[in-house]
C-alpha cells in the first residue's frame, strides 16, 4: 500500500512539473501548441499602452494556447518598426496617420513605403485640438508670428502643417517638434504659444480634457482653437488625414473657455498586424477582443468604447482588414463598419 502511495505521489509531482512547463495548456483541451506573441504598445503611460496591457491580460486569461507580452516603444511608429522586422511575432497599436503616410513621400521612404498594416480591431481615439494659454489667440489666423508645437519629426506631422497651410500661416510661424508631454512643458514655460494636443475622446461623443490638458491647466486657463471642417475635408481629399471629423459642442471641454463649437480631426488608434502575421493567431486575438467587449473601461476611460458596436469599427479602408480578423467577423456575421460613419 505504501508503494502505491509513493507511485501516486510521484505521478502527482510529475503532472505539476509538466503543467508548469506549459504542457498543461494542451491538457485543458487546446488544439494548438502554446504560442507566444508580443504587442507593440507605445510609450508607457499613454492610453493605448495601458489598453495594450489590457489586451495582453485578456489574451492570457482568455486563450488556451496564445500568450502575449506588451513591449514598450518610443511611440506608435516604433510599434510598427518592430513588426516590419518581425512580422509574425508582433501585433501592434497603430493609427491612421502611419497607415496613410508610410506608403508615400516624404515620410514613407524611411520605411521602404511599408503598406502591410492591417486592421484587427478598434482600440481608442487619438483626437487633436489646438490649445493655448493666450486668450487673445482665437483663430488660426492669429497664429502668425507665433511659436507652434507639432508632433516629433519621427512621426507624421503633415496634418498639422496642412492645417497651418490652409490657414495661410505656415510660413509665418516657428515650428517646434515634440511629444505631447514635452509640448505641455514648453507651453507652461512660455517656449510655445500654441500646440496641437490630444485629449480623451470616448466614442461616439464623449469628451474630456485628459491628462495633458489637465496638466497644462496648472499654469492657467486653457483656450481652444477650432480647425474648420472645410479644411479637414480638404486634407482628407489630399490624402493627409483620415475621414474622421469631430464636432465638440460648446462647453464640452470647458464651460468657461470653450464657448463655441470646436471642430477637429482624429487619427484613430486601432489594433493591427502585418498582413503576413499568421491568420490563426489574428483570428484568436480577434475572438478574445470580441469576447472581452465591455471590460476595457476598468483599465482606462478610453476603453469605454470597446463595445460590440465599436470593436469592428475601422478607421482605415475596409479592404485592409487582416485575413484572420475578417475570417472571425465573417464566421460570426459581424459587420465591419467605417469608424467615421459612426461618428457623424
Amino acid at each position: 500500500m505504501k508503494k502505491l502511495y509513493r507511485v501516486i505521489f510521484c505521478l502527482f509531482v510529475l503532472s505539476l512539473t509538466i503543467w508548469n512547463f506549459g504542457i498543461g495548456d494542451l491538457a485543458q483541451g487546446a488544439t494548438k501548441p502554446l504560442t507566444k506573441i508580443k504587442i507593440g504598445g507605445g510609450r508607457v503611460g499613454d492610453p493605448w499602452y495601458i489598453l495594450s496591457e489590457a489586451l495582453a491580460y485578456f489574451i492570457n486569461h482568455g486563450s488556451e494556447w496564445l500568450r502575449a507580452t506588451v513591449v514598450a516603444t518610443p511611440g506608435i511608429t516604433g510599434n510598427i518598426e518592430l513588426a516590419i522586422k518581425s512580422p509574425n511575432e508582433y501585433i501592434y497599436i497603430s493609427d491612421t496617420l502611419n497607415f496613410i503616410h508610410m506608403q508615400k513621400d516624404p515620410y514613407g521612404k524611411k520605411f521602404n513605403y511599408y503598406n502591410k498594416i492591417r486592421f484587427i480591431s478598434n482600440q481608442c481615439s487619438l483626437t487633436f485640438t489646438w490649445v493655448t494659454l493666450d486668450k487673445n489667440i482665437k483663430t488660426g489666423k492669429d497664429l502668425a508670428g507665433k511659436t507652434v508645437g507639432i508632433k516629433r519629426k519621427a512621426a507624421p506631422y503633415v496634418g498639422e502643417t496642412g492645417v497651418l497651410r490652409h490657414w495661410g500661416v505656415l510660413d509665418k510661424v516657428k515650428l517646434v517638434h515634440s511629444g505631447f508631454g514635452e509640448a505641455v512643458k514648453n507651453l507652461k514655460d512660455g517656449l510655445m504659444d500654441v500646440a496641437h494636443m490630444t485629449f480623451d475622446h470616448i466614442y461616439p461623443a464623449g469628451f474630456s480634457k485628459g491628462v495633458f490638458i489637465t496638466d497644462l491647466e496648472t499654469k492657467g486657463p486653457v483656450y481652444y482653437i477650432s480647425t474648420e471642417p472645410e479644411i479637414i475635408k480638404e486634407l482628407y481629399k489630399e490624402g493627409i488625414v483620415a475621414d474622421i471629423t469631430i464636432r465638440i459642442p460648446p462647453g464640452m471641454l470647458d464651460y468657461k473657455t470653450q464657448l463655441n463649437e470646436l471642430w477637429c480631426y482624429s487619427a484613430a488608434i486601432f489594433i493591427g498586424a502585418d498582413e503576413r502575421m499568421d491568420p490563426d493567431i489574428v483570428y484568436e486575438v480577434t475572438r478574445v477582443i470580441w469576447e472581452s467587449a465591455g471590460k476595457w473601461e476598468t483599465w482606462h476611460p478610453q476603453g469605454k468604447h470597446m463595445t460590440r458596436d465599436f470593436i469592428p469599427a475601422s478607421p482605415i479602408d475596409l479592404q485592409f482588414v487582416h485575413p484572420g480578423a475578417k475570417k472571425f467577423y465573417d464566421e460570426h456575421k459581424i459587420k465591419v463598419k467605417k469608424l467615421g460613419d459612426l461618428l457623424r
